[in-house]
């Protein structure tokens, strides 16, 4: 199952990805708890979108990337007899120096064809995008094809999960 990673806010991450979900007709949902404590999925209006996420988030922020749009908000993204359209994103929130990954993966087996060409947008996008680096290591393991946004080298720490100490701190290469 192929993966993208990329060291980049949500915030920054939404308006990105904007213009490729327009093209393919792709909608963004975000995980958040209801007025009663539950979680639902919000869909993101991308042109509102600072007002619908907070920049921590919760605990875990997990959002989906959909080439369908779906009015229920208790849907299971991961149920794949219904959902055969998703991308599914972890990461993202921002404190004032830290950043932390975003991991996009496509959940289904079989998944539509709208959905591997979103994600191979995505991942075009980052690839010929000149503010965007490639390549981050830590502790001796190099990661070759985990993205960067360049403006934050030496301005933010890059770490995989930003309640997590214990795993280590990302440097580019």
């Amino acid at each position: 199952m192929p993966y993208i990673n990329v060291f980049m806010p949500l915030m920054e991450f939404i308006p990105y990805v904007d213009n490729i979900l327009t093209k393919n007709n792709g909608v963004i949902y975000i995980k958040k708890r209801n007025s009663e404590g539950l979680f639902c999925n919000v869909k993101i209006d991308t042109n509102n979108y600072k007002n619908q996420i907070e920049r921590n988030g919760e605990k875990n922020s997990v959002f989906f990337i959909s080439s369908k749009v779906y009015e229920n908000p208790n849907i299971n993204f991961y149920d794949h007899s219904i959902c055969q359209d998703i991308i599914e994103g972890v990461g993202g929130r921002e404190t004032e120096d830290t950043i932390e990954l975003i991991a996009l993966r496509i959940i289904s087996k079989n998944p539509e064809k709208e959905t591997v060409k979103i994600f191979n947008a995505i991942r075009n996008k980052f690839k010929k995008d000149t503010a965007i680096g490639v390549g981050v290591k830590s502790k001796g393991y190099v990661y070759k094809n985990y993205f960067y946004q360049r403006a934050y080298v030496g301005k933010k720490t890059l770490k995989i999960d930003i309640n997590n100490d214990k795993l280590p701190i990302m440097e580019v290469l």
